[in-house]
């Protein structure tokens, strides 16, 4: 189980990350949040030090590090001094992939995915071979890099995380694109999920009992899992009861109990970002949803 320790109002990031322990395993780590090309120097230095040697793994938990080649507005994230670069870029994925084997050599990380959601590059630009940012570009790189990146840390589970919605227009993400990946390069099948942002998804038990075993489905076997997961505890989704049955369907009607291996459930954060954060499993202030409960009821019986 894994959280982002987002702190609540007048809270220090040492607490957060302590009260995150009581319940998860995970934490999430992008940086600063920092681009690619400047992550391991990050993790190398005293921000490393700090967060992931003794905020996360001080306290038992362990990293899962994300390595985004997407940038601002769904650009791609350049190095600074390379213009006009693109997927397939010789210059740029030598770049990529160099950042990935320094972050690997430095953290010695149990999970790293290289890109978050990184199937919404596909929902914009597509995969035509005529597009040097067409998607069939990061899937070679990133088959290459998986290679690169066990040849370094055999032991390190590598993969990259996909989006199961696509958010900003309230519908499920095309999932043949997994299709597109060699099962023996992806150790496991990982997902962000905010079903509740699919239009006619209102409920929890709107949610087909299929939806996350037909994505399962393209890369068959492969342990499962969630970098993060979000159900807004808003009236018009079921309020905070609805949120905490999610969090019960989601571990067990939705995943274990239709024979999915669920290695990794994580939720987005803990406390609010701000006083009208819905999602969180805290408000600000320090007040726990009932979202919150389900969680630490989970945890105590996976221990």
């Amino acid at each position: 189980m894994g959280i982002l320790p987002t702190p609540a109002s007048g809270q220090n990031f040492e607490a957060a990350y302590k009260q995150a322990a009581e319940y998860a395993n995970f934490v999430p780590v992008w940086g600063r949040p920092t681009p690619f090309y400047n992550l391991a120097a990050d993790l190398y230095g005293d921000w490393g030090k700090n967060f992931v040697g003794g905020y996360i793994r001080g306290n038992g938990m362990f990293p899962l590090i994300h390595l985004s080649f997407i940038g601002y507005d769904m650009s791609l994230a350049v190095p600074p001094g390379m213009s006009d670069a693109k997927l397939a870029n010789p210059e740029w994925r030598e770049a990529y992939k160099k950042a990935a084997l320094n972050v690997v050599k430095v953290a010695k990380p149990k999970y790293v995915s290289l890109g978050n959601e990184v199937n919404l590059w596909y929902e914009r630009y597509g995969a035509n071979e005529a597009n040097l940012n067409g998607f069939q570009h990061y899937v070679s790189l990133y088959h290459e890099v998986y290679d690169a990146v066990k040849a370094v840390s055999p032991e390190t589970s590598v993969f990259c995380t996909f989006a199961r919605e696509l958010v900003a227009e309230n519908r499920e993400t095309k999932l043949a694109v997994l299709g597109m990946f060699k099962p023996d390069k992806m150790d496991m099948l990982v997902f962000t999920s905010y079903p509740y942002a699919v239009q006619g998804i209102n409920r929890p038990q709107d949610i087909p009992d299929d939806y996350y075993t037909k994505a399962a489905g393209y890369l068959p076997g492969k342990p499962f899992g969630f970098s993060e997961l979000g159900w807004a505890a808003l009236d018009a989704f079921g309020g905070e009861q609805a949120q905490a049955d999610f969090i019960d369907q989601a571990a067990t009607r939705l995943t274990r109990e239709q024979g999915i291996d669920l290695k990794l459930f994580g939720w987005v954060w803990l406390h609010g970002q701000d006083d009208n954060d819905p999602v969180a499993l805290i408000k600000r202030d320090g007040t726990p949803r009932q979202a919150y409960a389900a969680w630490q009821s989970i945890s105590m019986s996976s221990e």
